[in-house]
């Protein structure tokens, strides 16, 4: 019976890299003609790109996808978008999660892989981390892009964890410091079923299923200031926390009251 699971995984592993593969080749053509367009209107067709091609991949290898709580957020404003970060087909299901266009910050190495390099610094802010200068020029395109009502998508763990958990890694402070610079609201996401579909320490025993995303009421920078940003990071960090144990253990469509009642009873504490 392992035998057969073992070819299984094996088999279903090489189908949806196949399929991986094709779709971000046929992007890429599509991409250079993009490329010729005004910023403004090439941004917004590569993220309608994205959205396509992430669900069609979802739909080819038998990822279902179920967002939860999409309708009660307000998406003609812009966000400091934080999801849980354990696998890497989150990069996939940002775009069949959220419905309003978005930015999201990677690592600069990415851009030298060949083919999804060019499609990859399009719909990235990429930040070369090892330099100070680079690190502040992210920054700035990052405020430049929420006040063009763009949000910003960041993974605050930065990392994948070492083997699946329930347990959230240690947030980084940037997104939080950006929230409170622009006075804007961190947007909490959860990805319930990502590690169970692909972690990055069992890539090759990917699986077909649900796969459930969570939008959380949003938390409110307002009035903080930047002395504030690990207490907001912290703070961001419990909430969301709290919120993932609550989904473990009960349904999934009550988790946005729990999550009310949860900010209600514990505010941020501001010395």
């Amino acid at each position: 019976m392992k035998l057969v699971k073992n070819i299984f995984h094996c088999l279903y592993f090489i189908y949806l890299v196949a399929w991986f593969v094709v779709l971000i080749i046929g992007s890429f053509f599509i991409t250079l003609f993009l490329l010729l367009l005004p910023i403004e209107i090439r941004d917004r067709a590569m993220f309608v790109l994205m959205k396509v091609i992430s669900q069609v991949w979802f739909v080819l290898i038998g990822i279902i996808q179920k967002t939860y709580n999409a309708s009660r957020i307000d998406f003609s404003k812009s966000y400091i978008i934080t999801p849980n970060h354990q696998s890497y087909i989150d990069a996939a299901i940002i775009y069949t999660s959220i419905p309003g266009i978005f930015k999201t910050l990677g690592k600069v190495e990415i851009e030298k892989a060949p083919i999804y390099g060019l499609i990859y610094k399009t719909v990235v802010i990429t930040v070369d981390r090892s330099s100070m200068t680079a690190r502040a020029n992210s920054f700035r395109r990052m405020k430049r892009e929420l006040q063009n009502g763009i949000s910003i998508v960041l993974f605050s763990e930065g990392t994948f964890p070492a083997e699946p958990t329930l347990a959230l890694q240690p947030f980084q402070p940037g997104g939080y410091s950006l929230a409170i610079m622009q006075q804007i609201d961190v947007l909490p996401m959860l990805f319930l079923d990502a590690a169970n579909r692909m972690h990055p320490s069992k890539i090759w025993k990917a699986t077909p299923g649900l796969n459930r995303c969570v939008f959380l009421p949003p938390l409110k920078s307002e009035g903080l200031n930047q002395s504030h940003t690990n207490i907001f990071k912290a703070y961001a960090q419990r909430y969301m926390q709290a919120c993932m144990d609550f989904c473990k253990a009960n349904s999934v469509n009550e988790v946005w009251d729990y999550a009310l009642t949860w900010q209600k009873n514990y505010s941020i504490e501001i010395c």
